[in-house]
């Protein structure tokens, strides 16, 4: 057999006679052979391959490769078998050597991206292994190989779109539908990310990390009770994972369920006595469920992590801020910043402790104070800002955030600050504007379009185009419940309410029901005259956010 098959590549390989006078040589890709001799040795290395001899093979395919320097068959043998024997280097050079004479060669792009990678050079391995799926898509290991690149990048939409091509070729291999799944949930797509797991698990009932996935899946979909029931099941096959461990503390908190909160976050600190923040959330929940002495216990180990450090310092007035006991915040802040004068952080320290503790005056007055000491320094300013869009001082807010934005136009976040608070204080054109801007720097910013397109809506305004950016926001992050309500509000404000309750009931889910959220459903059930819905959506939205006069008036309007 191996006989038979060497003759016949002997034959597609012997020239074919020709008639007339000679005819120049073609400088083109070979794949065939000048001689019996070179194909007798690539032919040598590929059976030394199959008996798993490489370093032997390599040898074959070098002799090959000096009788044919225009094979780009060998060079690319070359460059696997260099990569299979762990010379990243040597696979480079063949792979480059292949695409000097056949640059549109998918398999070489492949191995040049594979042996950038392998060289910790993985942003320029990426446009390679693109070049290789651009030329050649119905190769798995083109696809799995992007895929598994562009992940360690954080191109999530990348690795998605590889990963797709895996599972159209090959729709029963389970672990591409599972990394298919975990790019999804990355992208924030979590409707596409339940649909691939499902096939996962179809494919791999027990594949390791599937219920975590799953759990943040229906995190992400706003499915928090039963987030937490998945991610305890994780934990029980997986009681090390320490960052599920934190994400259920945080679904438990959110739902006011601090005694389980607290237990899971002292888990979480005895296994990793050196984290602070770790510390700091069960400090936190510790005075949540009324264990003063315990809180206090966690304090103290907080501070003998860094006693003499501001972040420290930080973390621990905040603490004790949130949870009534001001008095010993504004005392931590204020040792601090005698033991440390002329530091504007010991200022702004006893800023934070004041205004969190509810002295927001004194607040102010110490983050004002903190700019005046560090005019340069960017961060006093955020904290003015911050306290000042708090405390509702739209104008003050809108000044310093025009400052910061100033000094540094690539902060998009501080420009929808900036805008957020010029809406608020009724400066809808200077809002507009500012969200342009921000607009006009990163233009596919989701966050940016979504502000823009719900802030039109709002006021009833340029509706076709606020549909428009909030659509390009959606395409980005389709299971965003934010940008899902904004979409729900312009159909509401098109009168499209079918179309608008079909958005808002999605959002609503997505978001938990979101206070904002309901009050818009609860407009739209109106409007469909289902005022036992209307009522019902006004009631949640109430219950979130009693202080609301707006939605109170809606729900006393009800017949």
């Amino acid at each position: 057999m191996v006989f038979l098959a060497l003759s016949l590549w002997i034959a597609a390989a012997s020239p074919t006679p020709r008639s007339g006078p000679p005819q120049a040589v073609p400088q083109a890709p070979s794949d065939q052979y000048p001689s019996e001799e070179a194909l007798r040795r690539y032919a040598q290395g590929r059976l030394l391959e199959e008996e798993d001899e490489p370093t032997a093979a390599l040898s074959e395919y070098y002799r090959a490769f000096h009788m044919d320097t225009r094979s780009v068959r060998t060079a690319q043998r070359l460059s696997e078998v260099s990569a299979r024997l762990g010379d990243a280097q040597q696979s480079l050079e063949f792979a480059e050597k292949a695409l000097a004479i056949d640059p549109g060669s998918a398999r070489a792009l492949w191995l040049k991206g594979g042996a950038l990678f392998n060289l910790g050079r993985a942003p320029e391995a990426l446009p390679s292994l693109q070049a290789a799926v651009a030329a050649d898509s119905e190769q798995t290991e083109y696809l799995s190989t992007l895929a598994r690149v562009a992940e360690g990048l954080d191109r999530q939409d990348i690795a998605a779109r590889a990963w797709r091509g895996v599972v159209g070729i090959d729709d029963r291999d389970g672990e591409a539908w599972f990394r298919l799944a975990a790019a999804e949930a990355r992208s924030a797509r979590f409707e596409a990310a339940k649909r691939a797991l499902a096939e996962a698990v179809s494919e791999n009932p027990d594949r390791p990390g599937a219920l975590f996935l799953e759990g943040w899946i229906e995190e992400g979909l706003g499915n928090a009770a039963r987030a937490i029931t998945l991610y305890q099941q994780h934990l029980k096959l997986h009681p090390r994972d320490d960052a599920t461990r934190r994400r259920l503390v945080g679904l438990l908190a959110d739902a006011r369920r601090s005694s389980e909160a607290y237990r899971e976050a002292q888990i979480v600190s005895r296994t990793r006595p050196g984290d602070a923040e770790a510390i700091g959330v069960e400090a936190d929940l510790a005075f949540k469920v009324g264990q003063t002495t315990e809180a206090g216990q966690a304090l103290e180990r907080l501070a003998r992590l860094a006693p003499d450090d501001p972040e420290n310092v930080r973390q621990r007035v905040e603490v004790l801020a949130r949870n009534k006991r001001g008095r010993d915040a504004i005392q931590l802040a204020e040792s601090w910043a005698a033991g440390h004068p002329g530091d504007v952080r010991g200022t702004m320290l006893v800023a934070r402790a004041r205004f969190l503790s509810g002295d927001r005056e004194g607040g102010l007055a110490d983050a004002r104070k903190a700019v005046t000491i560090a005019p340069d320094s960017l961060a006093p300013r955020v904290l003015l800002g911050r306290f000042c869009q708090v405390a509702g001082r739209w104008d003050e807010a809108s000044d310093v955030w025009r400052e910061i934005r100033r000094r540094d136009p690539t902060r998009t976040g501080v420009g929808l600050d900036l805008a957020y608070c010029r809406e608020q204080a009724g400066d809808l054109s200077g809002a507009e504007q500012a969200a342009r801007d921000v607009l006009h720097v990163e233009p596919e910013d989701p966050r940016a379009l979504n502000f823009l397109g719900y802030l039109l809506a709002d006021h009833n305004l340029k509706l076709d185009e606020a549909e428009t950016l909030i659509r390009k926001a959606i395409e980005q992050e389709p299971d965003n419940g934010a940008y899902v309500d904004s979409m729900g509000w312009v159909h509401f404000r098109l009168g499209r309410f079918d179309e608008a309750r079909k958005e808002l009931e999605r959002a609503a889910s997505l978001t938990g029901s979101d206070p904002v959220v309901c009050e818009h459903l609860g407009d739209v059930y109106k409007q469909l005259q289902l005022n036992d819905l209307a009522r019902e959506q006004y009631k949640k939205s109430l219950a979130a956010d009693h202080t609301n006069t707006r939605v109170r008036s809606k729900l006393y309007g009800l017949r």
